[in-house]
């Protein structure tokens, strides 16, 4: 028997969602609920790692490739390293920056061509969610961190206001994907990605009320010049405690399931999706929630190395880089630690209480830099 899926939310968690179900289930029969009045994008840096843009067209059937911004083959990450001086560690990995206003139309309209249904100005409610969970055979909530669907899931998840300007291209165009790490912009970190005519300029903010005013201060201090087209916040959704009760389960910012160190959402809904689409097809849905939990989704390494990447002062990053080169190079298949064995031993000799810490984040980022980005 076919199965009846209903999906809350037609955002990007949404639509990818059921693209996945219906490539690995041909005959599922899914209906998306969106409440606006046409498929949309919320703020999102929009960088997507190769690796992750390869899984989806393969669990999905479906080519994203018309919908590529801009790609580059690294990524760099700035740490602050006394002063106005700042160090880099730059990942050699192919990313690249989507088009999601094009890209999740082009999704959903790939949906019902495939014989799904997408309605539009569908407002759901938790009564909604407990009846359809009383007539479908699964239903999905993908209506990111403010969820009717996780009312009646329950659990709990953390949120952080990422706020962002789209930027004309003008002036200094990073010929890379970059971050920073600074304390006087974020608690965490910012972000200049280059975007084709455009540049998503933001950061994670700190909700005190100035985190526009440092957002420009980031914007002139790293030469980004361009006139500010649009401004845009939303709060990204991690540390999801619970994403099933029973036939009702949760994808993308609704299940918090946002990677906690790189706050990228991309990644993670399409692992989820996989992961319930492995679900469905095996006949176990109930296993959905315990999979998550077994997966680097939920790596038990991101709440600490938060905690240590939050706490450090630029002092203390400063401290950390002293005997790292300028560029420190991440490349695939090759050891980092080996490669600056010296420059680690000799950190680890001048930060001996911050040892388990280093060695938390170097996990935590390692496991990001695998699955998500």
């Amino acid at each position: 028997m076919a199965l009846d899926v209903r999906i809350i939310g037609g955002g990007f968690a949404g639509v990818v969602t059921a693209l996945t179900l219906q490539h690995e289930l041909p005959d599922a029969r899914i209906t998306i609920h969106e409440r606006e009045s046409a498929p949309y994008t919320t703020l999102c840096g929009e960088g997507l790692s190769e690796d992750v843009l390869r899984l989806f067209a393969r669990n999905s059937g479906f080519d994203s490739t018309p919908y590529v911004a801009e790609t580059f083959e690294e990524v760099a990450w700035f740490f602050p390293a006394g002063g106005d001086r700042r160090k880099e560690v730059r990942v050699h990995q192919r990313g690249h920056t989507m088009a999601r206003e094009r890209w999740i139309p082009a999704m959903a309209a790939e949906i019902v061509a495939r014989g799904g249904r997408y309605r539009i100005g569908s407002k759901i409610s938790p009564d909604d969610v407990r009846a359809m969970a009383a007539e479908a055979d699964l239903v999905v909530g993908c209506d990111g961190p403010g969820s009717v669907t996780r009312k009646v899931v329950g659990g709990r998840h953390e949120t952080m206001l990422g706020i962002q300007y789209r930027v004309e291209r003008a002036g200094r165009v990073p010929e890379r994907l970059e971050f920073y790490t600074d304390k006087r912009y974020s608690p965490e970190y910012s972000w200049v990605f280059p975007r084709g005519d455009i540049m998503n300029v933001g950061l994670l903010a700190s909700g005190d009320g100035d985190d526009w005013e440092r957002l420009d201060r980031f914007m002139k201090d790293v030469d980004v010049s361009g006139r500010i087209l649009k401004r845009e916040a939303y709060p990204i959704g991690f540390f999801g405690d619970k994403v099933q009760r029973g036939n009702v389960v949760l994808v993308g910012d609704a299940a918090g399931l946002t990677n906690p160190i790189t706050k990228g959402g991309m990644a993670a809904v399409v692992h989820a999706a996989s992961v319930l689409a492995d679900c469905a097809r095996a006949d176990s849905l109930d296993l959905y929630g315990a999979r998550i939990a077994a997966h680097p989704l939920s790596e038990r390494s991101f709440r600490p190395a938060l905690a240590a990447l939050r706490r450090w002062t630029n002092d203390d990053y400063a401290r950390l880089t002293r005997y790292a080169p300028d560029v420190v190079h991440v490349r695939p298949g090759a050891s980092t630690e080996r490669r600056y064995a010296g420059a680690m031993a000799r950190t680890f000799a001048a930060n001996l209480g911050k040892t388990r810490d280093i060695l938390t984040v170097a996990r935590a980022m390692g496991v990001s830099r695998a699955y998500s980005w």
